[in-house]
């Protein structure tokens, strides 16, 4: 697959906008903010305990999953299978078909064929 996350930066990095942003808080906003970031951490650091104790399951399961699809695919001959195993498995094609709205449509009786 060819996920990439698009960083979505409020603050980027290499300037002091978020200082100036601090700065600008009232007090209560700015304990309001701190305590917002703890909780964000504090989130983020459950989920990746929650994430190194059950990856060893979950890569062992989307071993299994993929096995199946693979076996139902091969030895059944399913064409939703074939589909998953090319899509997911194998990867789908960089190529992109582009439509043109310009075309006519096709006909649906003779006389509409023309010369």
């Amino acid at each position: 697959m060819n996920y990439q996350k698009k960083p979505n930066h409020k603050f980027p990095k290499g300037n002091d906008s978020y200082a100036r942003f601090l700065k600008g808080l009232t007090p209560e906003e700015y304990d309001a903010h701190l305590e917002e970031r703890r909780k964000r951490k504090s989130m983020r650091q459950a989920m990746e305990r929650v994430q190194n104790e059950y990856q060893d399951i979950w890569i062992s399961q989307l071993h299994n999953a993929a096995f199946r699809c693979l076996e139902k695919a091969m030895v059944h001959g399913d064409p939703v299978a074939f589909a998953t195993v090319f899509d997911r498995i194998v990867g789908k094609p960089t190529q992109k078909i582009e439509m043109n709205s310009d075309d006519k449509p096709l006909p649906f009786d003779d006389d509409l064929l023309g010369d």
